[in-house]
């Protein structure tokens, strides 16, 4: 019932109003149409020995009209309609007046049907078979999808609602659902790809496990520039770290190999020359990696003042990945060389 729906949807706007996170609200005006009704009587029918076709044919014809031919000009096409003038149709009295052939001669149509105006849908909408009604919501800046739809659920379920009557939440918050249900298997999948990648690439579990333990470390310089930016977390930003854990992962990993080739053929090193040896091998890493910063940021900067089509996806992948460069930067020239010269300084007491 279409007028069941209309009612419990203003309701629900009514009620999400006064919710402070909402900027504007409206729900499907729907049952605002005017219709004429043609009520045929099956019983004048029989009385004349006329199908009800030719009743309909006739109404249809004369007040919607008729395609009769078309009219070509070289490639153009023109479809050629007749039907009554306007002023034979624009009034119920007049369309009483239509005559009908009959066997005993033209009746008028008012013989064999009845004429009404009726109010009702406008447009009829439906999902999965069902009747819908539409309530658009536009939530306060700043808050996302996933925050509203939380608030809005704890209002909206003080609400009584008839049987076979229902809500579910579409759009942008359906859309995000879906992503986060496939994340939460993409997620722990890349991070067990990157700890796979980062022991192939080094062959020595310790070592893996320093670059890989001090990941989350080059996302702080992401999490600092969204909270700065105003940006949620949205999916793109999801993929924007993604991507800066990768990048984090080989900057990182070419770090151990120099430090690894540092220290390489001597023997019995001592903590201060061990501590020179670290020193070296980071410093021989400090050039590649700011040209790998500088290169990435280059690139990556001039998005943040993009302004068209796509570029508010674009922005929120880029900055984790800006912001990431930064603390990947002191990531890989301070802490990757502190751990690597406390693990081999522990090692070389144990021995």
């Amino acid at each position: 019932d279409h007028h069941v729906l209309e009612t419990f949807a203003a309701k629900i706007e009514q009620k999400l109003k006064t919710f402070d996170k909402t900027l504007s609200i409206s729900h499907d005006n729907t049952n605002n149409g005017y219709y004429l009704d043609i009520d045929i009587d099956q019983a004048a029918l029989a009385r004349y020995g006329i199908p009800k076709q030719r009743i309909l044919d006739m109404v249809g014809y004369a007040i919607g009209g008729s395609t009769i031919t078309t009219k070509y000009e070289d490639l153009e096409r023109y479809p050629i309609s007749v039907r009554f003038q306007s002023d034979q149709r624009d009034d119920i009295q007049k369309l009483k007046t239509l005559t009908i052939k009959t066997a005993l001669g033209y009746q008028p149509l008012d013989t064999f049907a009845h004429f009404s105006y009726t109010q009702g849908a406008s447009v009829i909408k439906s999902e999965k078979g069902l009747g819908v009604n539409f309530i658009y919501i536009t939530p306060k800046t700043g808050i996302s999808a996933k925050a509203y739809k939380d608030g809005a659920d704890t209002l909206l379920q003080k609400m009584t609602f008839p049987s076979g009557v229902y809500y579910e939440w579409a759009g942008q918050s359906q859309y995000l659902e879906s992503a986060m249900a496939r994340l939460k298997y993409i997620i722990p999948a890349v991070l067990i790809l990157i700890f796979l990648l980062i022991y192939f690439a080094l062959e020595n579990i310790a070592y893996t496990l320093i670059v890989f333990v001090t990941l989350p470390f080059a996302m702080i310089g992401g999490l600092w520039l969204i909270d700065f930016l105003d940006f949620n977390l949205s999916i793109a930003v999801i993929v924007g770290f993604l991507a800066l854990l990768g990048i984090a992962s080989e900057t990182a990993i070419v770090m151990i190999l120099y430090l690894d080739e540092a220290i390489a053929g001597k023997e019995n090193l001592d903590k201060s020359r061990l501590y020179k040896a670290v020193i070296e091998g980071a410093a021989l890493r400090l050039r590649p990696k700011l040209m790998t910063v500088f290169a990435i940021l280059g690139g990556l900067v001039p998005i943040l003042y993009v302004d068209g089509v796509g570029s508010e996806v674009m922005q929120r992948i880029a900055v984790p990945m800006i912001g990431g460069m930064i603390s990947s930067t002191i990531l890989t020239l301070i802490i990757i060389p502190v751990l690597f010269y406390i693990f081999h300084l522990k090692k070389s007491n144990a021995k």
